[in-house]
């Protein structure tokens, strides 16, 4: 198996990544019980020494519930007949999960409502305060 590239700066070693192949569900006839098409991708993510300890920790909080106990990743796919196409989808997968794991979180830049929806929102207030206030008036002449 090749190295998998996540980004410019990271690449995954092929000896952090372990393929496991079972039988899959869904389409493909009376081969289904017999050909192992479904791609389970491993990667020993906590031992992996692509990733810097600050990567790591990145990694590790925005996708915590990925990890399991023993520190791996675990991708599965089985929606295609061929295993290579199969394994193909995986690898990106788990490429694509790491990618946007590792992009840096932006600070949310402050902004402030335009003049004319504060605008709009006080002369919203006072129709709706106007109509609350008529709801009172005894508009049959006082009987």
């Amino acid at each position: 198996m090749d190295d998998l590239p996540i980004n410019r700066r990271v690449t995954v070693p092929a000896r952090d990544l372990r393929v496991e192949t079972s039988t899959s569900s869904g389409p493909g006839g009376q081969r289904t019980n017999r050909v192992q098409t479904r791609v389970t991708l491993i990667l020993e993510f906590m031992r992996c020494e692509a990733f810097s300890d600050a990567q790591r920790q990145l990694v590790g909080d925005r996708i915590g519930h990925r990890i399991g106990a023993d520190g791996t990743i675990r991708v599965i796919c089985g929606r295609h007949r061929r295993q290579t196409a199969n394994l193909e989808e995986v690898r990106e997968r788990l490429a694509a999960l790491l990618r946007d794991a590792m992009q840096p979180i932006r600070a949310r830049k402050a902004t402030r409502p335009t003049r004319a929806s504060n605008r709009r929102r006080i002369e919203s207030k006072s129709r709706r305060s106007a109509q609350k206030r008529d709801r009172g008036r005894d508009w049959r002449g006082g009987e």
